[in-house]
């Protein structure tokens, strides 16, 4: 599949799609899980009840999607687990063999672990209604796990210590930047992990580019999180960062700012996906449809993200997705050599 062929396809889809999504976003709480069932809209039972999030979305953006959903949604209350992706697959992988996911949602970034979950039965396939409009491509194993919206990785840099746009990747590793350019862990990031894996699989890159990085004393920080932190500090002054983290934090009055690489900057999958073993499949549903309305997809732009419902514009500055390089992940490569991708990122950082 190409699925950067796809990302723009649909975000040049027009508005169709926005005002039909228009005409769910003022009903859309009941009749979305008998359509998928094929009930009739009267007999879909009303959602209530509790569900339980699995995620490793910022806390803020999670939080303010949750909020939103329950205020239109009233009897129904998402609980929150959020940890990075790496703990959070932990986690889950642990309930697996103790019998069964606690979740009732999963939303994080590695469509790996989801693919690996969906052969082992372990999701529920559904079809959102409000998600009409969206390409089929950007739902994944036959509707068992989803995109809502679209990250990138880029380049951030601090604005009052680059007085230099940098350019390319390999700027991570000039001389510079000693001891001065960071990225997050791929252990705890989903979106670092999936970026590692596809470097590894390129002759562009390859295991050299993070030998590279380890010879200039690149930082190992934590998070996405960790390094826009320390990117407005002064800390680093330069890292591998997911674009809205830098967007968000520029619109706040940070000194940080981003550029689309020359090689290319990385469209990183972060789909959502229903627990089969969910408790309360009709309020975790309605969750993932909310996520698809236009007011989900207007909070997604408001915290930053590029959109995946075609028709809704784009974050402030984020230019034509068309005239935009980009490198598609390479999932196959990364489900082949997971472990591989974790003992080699290990020898070279001395992270796990």
């Amino acid at each position: 599949m190409n699925w950067w062929r796809v990302v723009l396809r649909t975000c040049a889809a027009g508005l169709a799609a926005v005002v039909l999504g228009a005409g769910l976003g003022s009903g859309w709480s009941g009749p979305w899980a008998a359509a998928t069932r094929g009930q009739s809209a009267e007999a879909a039972p009303a959602p209530s009840g509790a569900i339980t999030l699995y995620t490793s979305e910022s806390e803020d953006d999670v939080n303010l999607l949750a909020g939103d959903f329950m205020k239109r949604t009233p009897g129904v209350t998402v609980k929150i687990f959020r940890a990075g992706t790496g703990p959070v697959e932990a986690k889950v992988s642990a309930e697996q063999q103790a019998g069964r996911i606690q979740a009732d949602v999963l939303f994080f970034a590695d469509p790996g672990f989801l693919h690996d979950l969906a052969d082992k039965g372990q999701l529920q396939a559904y079809v959102p209604p409000a998600a009409r409009g969206v390409a089929r491509e950007f739902h994944y194993d036959g509707n068992q796990y989803h995109e809502v919206r679209l990250i990138f990785n880029v380049l951030g840099f601090n604005t009052l210590a680059v007085h230099f746009k940098p350019t390319s990747w390999w700027d991570l590793t000039k001389a510079p930047y000693r001891g001065r350019a960071g990225m997050p862990n791929p252990f705890v990031s989903g979106a670092a992990f999936a970026g590692v894996g596809t470097f590894a699989s390129m002759k562009t890159f390859g295991w050299d580019y993070y030998r590279a990085l380890k010879k200039n004393d690149a930082q190992i920080l934590n998070a996405n999180g960790d390094v826009i932190q320390k990117l407005a500090s002064g800390e680093i002054v330069i890292g591998q960062i997911v674009d809205f983290f830098v967007r968000y934090a520029k619109a706040q009055g940070s000194p940080v700012d981003y550029i689309w690489p020359t090689e290319g900057a990385v469209v990183i999958p972060t789909p959502v996906a229903i627990v089969k073993s969910t408790q309360n499949l009709t309020a975790a549903e309605a969750f993932v449809n909310y996520l698809y309305t236009p007011a989900a997809q207007a909070l997604f732009v408001q915290r930053s993200y590029v959109p995946v419902l075609p028709g809704v514009p784009l974050p402030a500055g984020v230019p034509p997705l068309s005239t935009i390089k980009i490198i598609q992940p390479n999932l196959a490569y990364i489900a082949q050599h997971r472990e591989e991708i974790k003992k080699t990122f290990t020898e070279i950082f001395g992270v796990q």
